[in-house]
């Protein structure tokens, strides 16, 4: 019988990030080893938690990993008033709750024909994988909170995880 490899002789590699240029990957990452994910079993209290800016992608957040999770990563995400998340794509399922506040996203598969989900606290949907969109707060006052919860702990094990953000800067615009 042939002697079974071992481990620490294999070489690992982390996925390699995307090259393309509207990729958000490498941003992503960066912010991700400033700020990694809070680990616990419970998080109290999603509409006071304390979140980190995230620039590149015009909110605050906090990742999570709960109960030692291997499959699903959920993140909290803050949106100003009358502001909008940068419109972009990933490779991962996403079902987002809304934690407070009022607005809306839209969705589409070539970033012209939108759809507009409009939402407000205590309201769940998903976004098709790999669909355009971008979140927008509708109120002029308050900000708004959601709970993405998504399968990224399992895409980035196959090694497909891409973000990308769409290509064109009017897609900012509502």
């Amino acid at each position: 019988m042939a002697e079974l490899p071992d481990i620490n002789t294999i070489e690992h590699r982390p996925q390699p990030l995307s090259g393309a240029h509207n990729s958000e990957m490498g941003p992503r990452e960066e912010w991700n080893k400033k700020n990694p994910p809070t680990e616990a079993l419970i998080i109290k209290n999603l509409k006071t938690t304390e979140l980190t800016v995230r620039a590149f992608r015009k909110t605050k957040a906090r990742f999570y990993k709960l109960g030692h999770a291997i499959r699903l990563q959920p993140h909290l995400s803050e949106i100003p008033p009358l502001s909008a998340s940068v419109n972009h794509r990933h490779t991962t399922e996403a079902v987002l709750y809304i934690v407070s506040g009022v607005g809306h996203t839209n969705i589409s598969w070539d970033g012209v024909n939108k759809v507009r989900i409009d939402w407000e606290e205590g309201d769940l949907f998903g976004i098709p994988l790999w669909m355009w969109h971008q979140h927008f707060n509708d109120s002029e006052t308050e900000s708004c909170r959601y709970l993405a919860i998504q399968d990224t702990f399992t895409v980035k094990g196959f090694g497909v995880h891409a973000i990308e953000r769409f290509p064109e800067d009017d897609a900012d615009k509502a």
